[in-house]
């Protein structure tokens, strides 16, 4: 994929995901999608990762900022890497800056992090293993690195509770009757003042098990509702989440939200302003065009935002034939 940014040409990178976590409905939760991004991925999450100047060994390599903060939860890896030419292979890895000076501040109190490349993800996060994002906080961040400096502000929200929850249960009515209504999709929960855009993402929790879930248990297992449609033509085509915009605080879930059948986690996000705006900068990963105005990172490229979520699990039972 490449994004356009003012003239200049960039790709995106390709293990965006979760995350967040993350169409009617798109990366796992943020954290793997936002973030996988999921895969958020962050969030999960397109993620910008490359530009190219016209005359490519003039090319300036700008400073990337990709975290997010959600409330509640251990703190996804920050990551800071450096944007690639697109003549280039883009690697988070190779793109990684890990002498980066860092600083992030909870409340004012600066957080200790560290660098780290394992299992857990790429990026920074916090020495203390105990620590978990704080619902109501302000974190600010400064990088330097590549010669520059970025700055950018996320602020968590408050805790916030379902109203309707979703069914525990649902009955797949098959392809033929996805649209009739059907009152046990519908799902509510408090709305927060100042949100414009709720984020939901429906992620599979087990693509492969079935009828072990079932009761009584049978030799089953799980398969794709839809193979070719929606992403079938994108990166996020094996993505386990789904993420899509709700604007106002109750929605009916469509059956275009689940890829597979069996086990799914949906998550509501409320997001701070810049969260919001994140999303729809990457046109919850359909947009090819990177718009400076709805990042809120001053002296680099990507996001910094923070969040609050609810969860709930669904199990989505096969279509009787």
């Amino acid at each position: 994929n490449q994004i356009s940014t003012n003239g200049r040409r960039c790709t995106a990178s390709a293990d965006y995901s979760d995350t967040v976590s993350r169409t009617p409905f798109l990366t796992t939760s943020i954290h793997t999608m936002i973030f996988r991004l999921l895969p958020i991925t962050v969030l999960f999450l397109v993620m910008l990762a490359g530009c190219e100047d016209p005359v490519t060994s003039d090319y300036v390599p700008e400073l990337v900022v990709e975290g997010f903060m959600i409330a509640g939860d251990r703190m996804l890896p920050l990551r800071i890497y450096r944007s690639m030419p697109l003549n280039d292979t883009f690697s988070l890895r190779a793109a990684s800056i890990p002498d980066a000076s860092v600083t992030l501040l909870e409340n004012g109190i600066p957080v200790d992090l560290r660098f780290i490349d394992d299992s857990i993800g790429i990026g920074y996060v916090p020495t203390d293993t105990s620590f978990r994002v704080k619902y109501s906080a302000t974190y600010q961040l400064t990088v330097r690195a590549l010669g520059k400096t970025a700055t950018a502000t996320a602020v968590t929200q408050v805790p916030f509770q379902w109203i309707r929850k979703p069914a525990d249960t649902l009955q797949y009515p098959g392809r033929d009757k996805e649209l009739i209504p059907a009152d046990s999709l519908s799902i509510s929960w408090q709305g927060q003042p100042g949100t414009a855009l709720y984020v939901i993402g429906m992620e599979c929790l087990d693509t492969a098990g079935y009828g072990k879930y079932l009761v009584p248990p049978i030799a089953d297992t799980n398969n794709r509702i839809r193979d070719k449609e929606f992403d079938s033509d994108s990166p996020i085509a094996n993505e386990t989440v789904r993420y899509g915009p709700v604007p106002v605080a109750n929605s009916a879930v469509i059956w275009a939200a689940f890829k597979w059948y069996g086990k799914h986690r949906i998550k509501v996000y409320c997001g701070d302003r810049w969260f919001q705006k994140w999303f729809q900068a990457v046109g919850f990963g359909r947009r090819s065009e990177y718009d400076y105005r709805l990042s809120n990172v001053e002296g680099g490229l990507g996001t910094f935002s923070g969040a609050s979520y609810i969860s709930a699990e669904i199990f989505l039972k096969k279509e009787v034939r």
